[in-house]
Order: structure tokens, then sequence, then C-alpha cells
């Protein structure tokens, strides 16, 4: 009888405890950059369908709609001065968010000759910049009380995708900046670099691009596989409930969402893929050259 008892208070203490655990996991105010569309609006309609406070970040708030415990608010992730006030003036109206989403990015598609050069410094600024002066503004005190803080990578940090230089080049060291986070280590506050395959949303749409005349069959080529790619991915809502799932489960270090292969076979394939065979599938892949 008396190990009856015993069987029992441990099992009654491990739900407790894994109640208390949900208890204060719960993430109340979340602040997610580029929550106006695709993914960023995917994550926010997660959020509040679990009962979260949302602050939504992006250039065009008025496409979102307002409802209750949902905050459209207006930033453009170029203006770094911009970013540095917003982050100043939302601790002081709305106070520490638990949960940190950079989310926001976008893709310029041009050969580097033609590159614009006033999109060098607004990709630097949108994908790495603004994100790491948002995690410089809001980390110290998201430590004090247990936060999370989830910088939105790519799986082009491992695939770089042709023709899109600063998008690589940005994800790459916004994966780099949240691995040193990770590394220095604080047990209060949870890191996650994210890198994201695939996902079908407006992203190519939206994404500037070379004038097609000016294109060479290599760059159509890479661009109709890209286009490709997308139309063949999970949507939205499937890469946001992975993104939330990772929340949930406070899981600190490098995770990968997408479909099944790009989430989990390619990051375990590039390990024995050295860059010579990495360059020639990525060039067979992309249309950009001959098998023979």
């Amino acid at each position: 009888m008396s190990e009856f008892f015993i069987l029992y208070w441990i099992s009654l203490s491990a739900t407790i405890k894994i109640y208390f655990k949900a208890y204060l996991m719960k993430i109340k105010k979340a602040l997610v950059t580029g929550g106006t569309s695709g993914i960023g609006l995917a994550i926010c309609e997660q959020l509040l369908a679990g009962g979260s406070e949302v602050y939504s970040v992006s250039r065009n708030p008025h496409k979102c709609e307002k409802r209750a415990n949902f905050h459209p608010l207006q930033l453009d992730l170029a203006d770094l001065s911009a970013v540095f006030e917003f982050c100043e003036n939302f601790i002081m109206k709305h106070g520490i968010p638990d949960l940190l989403i950079n989310n926001a990015g976008y893709g310029v598609f041009y050969d580097w000759i033609r590159f614009p050069r006033n999109e060098i410094e607004k990709q630097i600024n949108v994908l790495f910049s603004s994100p790491v002066l948002m995690c410089k503004s809001f980390a110290p005190k998201m430590a004090e009380r247990g936060g999370v803080i989830i910088n939105i990578s790519s799986l082009a940090v491992l695939y770089p995708l042709p023709f899109m230089p600063l998008y690589n080049a940005g994800k790459s060291a916004l994966s780099a900046f949240t691995k040193s986070m990770i590394l220095e280590g604080n047990n209060k506050l949870c890191w996650i670099d994210f890198r994201l395959g695939d996902i079908s949303t407006g992203f190519n749409q939206s994404a500037p691009k070379q004038e097609f005349k000016q294109q060479n069959q290599s760059m159509r080529n890479a661009w109709n596989q890209i286009e490709k790619q997308l139309d063949e991915s999970p949507n939205a809502v499937f890469a946001a409930k992975q993104i939330i799932r990772a929340v949930d489960r406070r899981k600190v270090g490098t995770l990968y969402g997408g479909g099944f292969f790009q989430a989990r076979i390619a990051p375990f394939l590039r390990i024995f893929l050295g860059n010579r065979i990495l360059d020639w599938v990525l060039r067979i892949r992309y249309g950009m050259c001959k098998i023979f």
C-alpha cells in the first residue's frame, strides 16, 4: 500500500510540476517584427489564439485588422535611428515583452554587377542590424523575468540562394550573432536561432528583381527554381506552428523549420558535403551549369 502512495505522489508531483512550468512559460506579451503578412502574421495569429497580447511591427500597420489584444505598430527597420527610438518608447509605453521574434526580412534578386547600391545598406539593416538593436534594447530586461528571443534566420545559412547575396549574408550574420548569445549563456533568457526553409508566402512577389531583359539564362533558371521551391513548400501557418512550438519548449539552440526534407534531412546532409561538392550541387539545382 505504501508503494502505491509513493508512486501516486511521484505522479502527482510530476503533473503539478508540468502545469506549474506551463503557467510560468505562458507568453503574456509578445513583440513580432514583420507581422503584417505571411509568416509574421501567422505567428501573431497563433499567439493571439493562445491568449497573448501581441504587438506587430511593420512599415504598413494599417494593413492589419485591429482587434482585441492585437496592436499593429509602424516602424521601418531600414532606419536604425527609428529602431532605437522605437525600442525606448516601447519600453516606456508597453513595458518589457516576454517574447521577441525578429521575423522581418526580404530578398533582392540581382547579379552583383547590377545590385542596387541603396539595397546593400537597407538589406543589412533589415536583416541584421535592426534585429541586433532590438536584442540589445530588450534582452537585458527580458533576462530578469525569463523571456524568449527567436531570431529567424534561414536555411540559406547552409545552402545560399543564387543572386541573393545580401539575403544570404544578412541571415548568416543574424544566425552567428544568435549563436554567440547562446554561447555566452543566460539561464533565464532563451535564445533560439530558427533556420527556416522555404515557405509558401508572397516573399518572391515582394522581392526587388533585376529586369527580365537584363537577366542571363542562369539567372532565369535560378529564379524559376526558387519560385518552384516556394510553390511546393508548406504554408505560413505550418511555419508559425513550428515556431510557436519552439517557444513552448524553450529549447535553447539552433532549430530548423519548413518541410520535412529541409528541416530534417538538409541540415544533416550538409555535414557530409564539402564546399566544392555543395557549390556543384547548388549550381546544378538552380540550372546554372550542366551536369556533363
